[in-house]
């Protein structure tokens, strides 16, 4: 399956690039960090980990979703375009077709409201998390712990600002939103909550850590913008097989095969079987038969030096009846009704990008285009991978009303698409 976004961009890439805009979090979240220090600070660059992390977790669902709703509703349109299967064939027939499929999305699909990682407990009701008999156990854990509860005295305070709204995949190029935090290192300093903290026996050199790291830290987290889409384009071959016993099947299948390098390895494949209802019936107003198709992608790739590495799968179920009646020798009018559901499981394995690296000052600069190791400037400097894991599904009703023109073995159609999900769709046929 082959979907286009507006403005011709190929939609395999929009998905890739922007999934990968949410699993890259930590590349865009901390891109704006303060001056680069000359040399890198270790607790700064753990605590950069593991927020780009949290943020991550926290606004990768609300900011794709939309994309798995529209999308589950225009790939899962063009099943079918007649409910008529014979009951007996004196030999096999085949129809060869491709359909093409064109979604709408709504404006309340364009915005989402953004989040930060906040501890919402005084930080002292969380000391118990961290030591044991008195001992300091989890340093990382508990300075972690303190930025998150710095971003909440910072919001209630209104040093830190969040936006109500942010762009999704869907919104405008110009929806990129900044949290400036610049007073994080003034509310740890100044703030009552944080004074009894500075005085705990043997944090000493804790204290001094945080203190360095939370200078360190980013001046300014930045969400990204949405694409500006306004519609989701679809083709798909398929063939259909019949008929025994009033059955067909459907086959849609694209074998794995790298689109270019920035989209990765891509493969696509859809099965489906529809029964006839009407058979059973002595001379029915109409034709009626029922349809199961369920349809799978991979996704896989690796991006940039930093050999990041994206694995996607979606699977895609559609489950429908329908109906069709010929009106005289000129048209077939078809309609029927839909149940949809979406899944997609993602993964992305990741280390700190570049660009953060550089200003956290793990490594000198850049590497060379193509460049495995550079020792000479740091590279590759960040090697902790880190795994981030999103499951999305949506489910969507549909109502289809559309026509058909049979002209000898070949056959045009069109038809709307009623539901959350306005869709247009149409194809052309091959029977042999």
């Amino acid at each position: 399956m082959m979907t286009t976004t507006h403005g011709g961009t190929v939609f395999l890439r929009t998905l890739f690039t922007y999934l990968c805009g949410m699993f890259l979090f930590s590349a865009v979240c901390t891109n704006s960090l303060r001056a680069q220090p000359k040399n890198y600070d270790t607790n700064s660059v753990i605590i950069t980990r593991a927020l780009s992390k949290d943020l991550f977790d926290l606004n990768s669902v609300p900011y794709m979703t939309p994309l798995v709703e529209t999308l589950n509703a225009t790939s899962n349109a063009r099943f079918y375009n007649q409910a008529y299967v014979p009951k007996k064939v004196s030999r096999m027939y085949f129809r060869v077709s491709v359909h093409g499929m064109v979604g709408s999305i709504r404006d309340d699909q364009k915005l989402y409201s953004p989040r930060l990682p906040t501890l919402e407990e005084n930080i002292f009701g969380t000391l118990p998390r961290y030591f044991s008999n008195g001992v300091l156990r989890d340093t990382t854990g508990l300075a972690v712990a303190v930025v998150k509860r710095l971003f909440r005295k910072g919001i209630d305070s209104g040093h830190i600002t969040i936006p109500e709204q942010a762009a999704t995949i869907f919104g405008q190029r110009e929806g990129g939103v900044t949290i400036n935090t610049n007073a994080l290192a003034d509310i740890l300093k100044n703030d009552p909550e944080f004074a009894p903290f500075r005085n705990i026996p043997g944090t000493e050199n804790l204290q001094r850590q945080l203190d360095t790291a939370v200078r360190r830290l980013p001046g300014n987290l930045s969400l990204p913008p949405g694409q500006n889409l306004r519609t989701i384009y679809a083709f798909v071959p398929q063939v259909e097989i019949g008929s025994l016993w009033g059955t067909e099947l459907m086959f849609r299948f694209i074998p794995p095969v790298q689109l270019d390098t920035s989209i990765g390895d891509f493969m696509f494949w859809g099965v489906g079987i529809k029964h006839s209802v009407s058979q059973y019936v002595e001379n029915p107003f109409c034709d009626i038969a029922v349809q199961i198709g369920y349809q799978g992608t991979r996704l896989t790739n690796t991006v940039g030096a930093t050999s990041s590495k994206l694995t996607s799968r979606a699977t895609f179920l559609n489950a429908n009846v329908h109906a069709s009646k010929k009106l005289g020798n000129i048209v077939d009018v078809y309609t029927g009704f839909n149940f949809e559901r979406t899944q997609i499981s993602a993964t992305y394995d990741y280390v700190l990008s570049q660009e953060v690296q550089i200003t956290l000052g793990l490594l000198k600069a850049d590497p060379p285009k193509g460049a495995i190791r550079d020792p000479q400037n740091g590279y590759p400097g960040d090697d902790v991978v880190q795994t981030s894991s999103i499951e999305l599904s949506a489910v969507n009703y549909k109502w289809t009303i559309g026509l058909m023109k049979q002209i000898g073995p070949f056959a045009i159609f069109a038809d709307y698409n009623i539901s959350r999900f306005n869709i247009f769709s149409g194809g052309l046929e091959y029977r042999f």
